[in-house]
């Protein structure tokens, strides 16, 4: 019965594989926990914080109302940012 000698190596190597795969995910898990507030936004989108704010009172941006004051979430305004363009000229 022959085994193959490079198997525990490569056993080896299918956990790191497994382990850096995590590790890369785990960012993008702790973006989707992120919020900002209108000032962070507007300094992201390169946009004026009344503008930032227009967009969510209108519902362009997606926010959510904590208390008395709006977050918006890490995706939604990357979604926005894509958008940035139409943002700035729409009216």
């Amino acid at each position: 019965m022959q085994t193959n000698p490079f198997q525990t190596i490569l056993d080896e190597l299918e956990v790191l594989k497994d382990l850096l795969y995590s590790i890369q995910k785990e960012p993008e898990l702790e973006l989707q926990k992120k919020f900002y507030s209108f000032k962070e936004a507007s300094q992201i989108l390169k946009l004026d914080y009344q503008t930032v704010r227009s967009h969510v009172l209108k519902g362009t941006i997606k926010a959510e109302k904590i208390g008395r004051f709006y977050r918006i979430n890490h995706l939604d305004l990357m979604s926005a940012l894509q958008n940035v363009k139409s943002l700035k000229y729409r009216r």
